[in-house]
C-alpha cells in the first residue's frame, strides 16, 4: 500500500493513478482464512480511508461485501488457473472503482472531466492488473510461505 501511495503520487504529475484494491480484496478472500482475511481488509480500509477525504469506515463496508461475497464463492473460482484469479480480481476492482468513483462523484460533482479522467483511470488500472496479477499473487504467496503459513493447507483445511 505504501509502495502504491508512493506510485500514485508519481503518476498524479500526469493526472493518473491506479486503483488495485480488488487484489487488496480478492487475495485474502481467495487465499487466506476468514479471520486473517476479515483483518486484513480491515487494515486495508482503514489505510484507504487514510488518504481520502471522505469519512473513516466508508470504504470498509463495500470491501467487507466484495471480500465476503468472493470468500464464500472461492469453492467455485478456486483452481490453480491463473487466468481465473486474474478475473476474480479485474472484477472485484471494477465494483469497487464504481462505488469510488460514485462516493466521489457525490462529493465533487460528475462533470465530462471527472467521467473521462475516471474512465482513463480504469482503463490503466485494469490493463496493469491485468499484466502483473499473476505476479502479485504468486509474490503475496511467497511472502506467507516466508512466515511458515501454506496456503494451500489453510485451503484444503477450509473446505
Amino acid at each position: 500500500l505504501i509502495l502504491l501511495s508512493q506510485l500514485n503520487q508519481s503518476l498524479a504529475t500526469v493526472s493518473l493513478f491506479l486503483f488495485v484494491n480488488g487484489l487488496l480484496i480478492s487475495f485474502p478472500a481467495l487465499f487466506l482464512p476468514l479471520g486473517q482475511g476479515i483483518t486484513a481488509v480491515f487494515l486495508v480500509s482503514i489505510f484507504y480511508d487514510s488518504g481520502e477525504p471522505w469519512d473513516m469506515g466508508a470504504s470498509l463496508a463495500p470491501n467487507l461485501i466484495t471480500f465476503t461475497a468472493l470468500y464464500y464463492l472461492r469453492d467455485r473460482i478456486q483452481s490453480n488457473n491463473l487466468w481465473v484469479y486474474k478475473a476474480v480480481v479485474l472484477i472485484a476492482n471494477l465494483v469497487l472503482f464504481l462505488y469510488y468513483t460514485i462516493l466521489a462523484g457525490r462529493n465533487y460533482g460528475v462533470t465530462s472531466q471527472f467521467v473521462f479522467l475516471n474512465l482513463i483511470h480504469l482503463l490503466v488500472s485494469e490493463l496493469v492488473l491485468f499484466l502483473v496479477a499473476g505476479l502479485l499473487i504468486t509474490y503475496q504467496k511467497d511472502v506467507l510461505r516466508m512466515f511458515n503459513i501454506d496456503v494451500d493447507a489453510s485451503l484444503r483445511a477450509a473446505k
